[in-house]
């Protein structure tokens, strides 16, 4: 059975509807460089994660490495990129874990973003602030 992510009925509502763009994905997360805009590999990554790519949220300080499906998605899938942002990471490199990543997504995009979300126990606490 596959983990389905389901919104609220206020926040689908809001939701764009169709394929998010490069440009969509630069104006949601402006930690993101803007010399990749003309990337393909990032036009292909941004196709294929765009679902994810909505609902990803920066973690919160309180939240660390451990936050719900939102913080992973943002762990996972842009963080590498805001990294390269800051000047910690070569452009090649961070093309190559987008690379990898993509390919990873490619044997099971199904189950994919599953993944990305550790699991946990039942009963336990929400990560964040207490």
């Amino acid at each position: 059975m596959a983990l389905q992510i389901r919104l609220s009925k206020d926040v689908e509502d809001r939701a764009p509807r169709g394929p998010m763009t490069v440009d969509e994905f630069l104006a949601r997360f402006p930690e993101v460089p803007r010399d990749l805009r003309d990337e393909p590999l990032v036009a292909e990554y941004v196709s294929a994660f765009g679902h994810l790519l909505r609902l990803a949220q920066k973690p919160s300080p309180c939240v660390g490495g451990g936050g719900d499906a939102p913080h992973q998605f943002y762990l996972r899938l842009v963080n590498d990129l805001a990294v390269y942002g800051i000047g910690l990471a070569r452009r090649d490199r961070t093309l190559a874990r987008l690379r990898a990543t993509l390919d990873e997504y490619k044997k099971q995009p199904a189950t994919f973003a599953c993944t990305l979300v550790p699991p946990r126990a039942p009963g336990a606490p929400r990560p964040g602030c207490a």
